[in-house]
């Protein structure tokens, strides 16, 4: 299959190197072009080995998804690039981001509760979005909650039962709804 070539590849390109030169801060975007999947193929997963690359990662976290252990979850998570501390609680039917991740870190104590979602990408009208994810130490994501790229939950951070994370929370935070907000202040999360 062929890939696409132009300005919007090249442009990808260059930025995506630029923006992992620098620690990947903040999220990172793509303007969708006329064939915004071939084009996002040919902008991440450039060469044959990178394209088989992610076939492993994408079967690693498929594998995992499905494993009914943490300890066995952790093992295929890790083998498909997830950065996983110490004493990560990882329960049932979670989902990691299949294509990127190795864009997610879980720290030490942090826990995934039933159904949780980890999603490092997405597609939006105008462009392809992805982002580092990083649950902090003691953190506690809530059951069937989604997790956006580009979002740090903080350490000793609980977010509620079937929340959805658009935003960074601050250690300590106590967050829940849709969008999530602060349930000690009141106020909108970030």
């Amino acid at each position: 299959m062929a890939k696409p070539d132009g300005p919007l590849v090249e442009a990808g390109r260059r930025g995506l190197a630029e923006w992992l030169a620098a620690g990947a801060p903040g999220p990172f975007t793509v303007p969708r072009g006329r064939d915004c999947c071939a084009e996002i193929d040919a902008i991440f997963w450039p060469s044959r080995w990178s394209r088989l690359a992610m076939l492993w990662r994408y079967l690693m976290v498929s594998l995992g998804d499905l494993a009914p252990s943490c300890a066995l979850k952790t093992f295929c998570y890790r083998r498909a690039g997830t950065r996983i501390g110490a004493d990560v609680c990882i329960s049932p039917g979670v989902i990691l981001d299949p294509l990127f991740p190795q864009l997610i870190e879980l720290r030490d104590g942090g826990c995934l509760g039933m159904g949780a979602r980890l999603i490092a990408h997405e597609y939006t009208a105008s462009s392809f979005r992805i982002g580092l994810i990083r649950i902090g130490p003691g953190a506690v994501v809530g059951a069937f909650s989604t997790v956006r790229s580009a979002v740090t939950v903080g350490e000793r951070a609980t977010v509620g039962f079937n929340s959805y994370v658009s935003r960074d929370v601050a250690p300590g935070d106590v967050v829940g709804g849709v969008p999530a907000r602060s349930l000690k202040s009141g106020g909108e999360v970030g």
